[in-house]
């Protein structure tokens, strides 16, 4: 018989649905960061501390793009993670990692309608090109608040530089032997989620990236996961409100 003050062992499976949704919405959010840098707004509307360097080297004189730019970015996407995290918090209802999707997919379809096909690699500027920053910004920014914790390990699909920190720490109390099943799989699930990202910033670069309709199809893409959300099992993939 086990002692009763000895930690039991964390049994629960690595690869869970919630888990591949969070994997999903990483890839999208390199896809997006990707097409969004190379094609029409010459910024990340998820990676802000690109936007942040972006913002430095304006205000410096060197930058390539209005320092307005990244700074909107920065504050749209600021905003819509309050908002996200407002609906989640207050609205207690199932589905609501589906709605919040449902709320991405809204913001990404007026990119699409207001940024139309988006031919060579032309930045967008002016008014619309603010609009679209926006819109696009704020989506990655609700994006956020989808899925705040995956198998265990608190992670964020649009903020690599705290992945690649987590990872980092993770892998140095594995070696000191603290918490080592914990974050073995720490590990595991941040590298999943930060190679996720790099393939689907791949993407963005190629050919799926160069598609005049890009956009359209990262709007696709969400609402295939937003519709896999709520129609799933609530015991099989569980809602956006999951355990801290």
């Amino acid at each position: 018989m086990l002692p009763t003050d000895l930690p039991l062992p964390d049994r629960r499976p690595l690869v869970r649905p919630a888990l591949v949704v969070a994997l999903l919405l990483a890839a999208l959010t390199g896809f997006v960061d990707a097409v969004a840098y190379d094609r029409f707004l010459g910024i990340f509307p998820a990676n802000q501390s690109g936007n942040a360097v972006f913002l430095g080297t304006a205000i410096g004189g060197s930058g390539q793009v209005s320092g307005w730019h990244p700074a909107v970015s920065m504050v749209a996407f600021a905003l819509a993670i309050i908002v996200g995290e407002l609906i989640r918090r207050r609205w207690r209802a199932p589905r609501v990692g589906a709605a919040l999707l449902g709320v991405e997919l809204v913001l990404l379809v007026l990119v699409v309608v207001i940024a139309g096909p988006i031919d060579g690699v032309d930045l967008v500027g002016g008014v619309e090109g603010y609009v679209l920053i926006v819109l696009t910004s704020a989506a990655m920014g609700i994006q956020t608040t989808v899925i705040r914790h995956v198998a265990g390990t608190a992670v964020s699909t649009t903020y690599v530089t705290g992945a690649i920190d987590h990872i980092g720490a993770a892998v140095s109390r594995v070696m000191t032997r603290e918490g080592r099943i914990r974050d073995e799989r720490a590990v595991v699930v941040l590298l999943f989620v930060l190679v996720a990202y790099v393939g689907g910033a791949a993407l963005g670069a190629a050919a799926p990236g160069e598609w005049r309709w890009a956009m359209a199809l990262a709007a696709g893409f969400v609402a295939v996961v937003a519709a896999f959300w709520l129609v799933a099992p609530r015991q099989v993939l569980g809602d956006a409100e999951a355990p801290q």
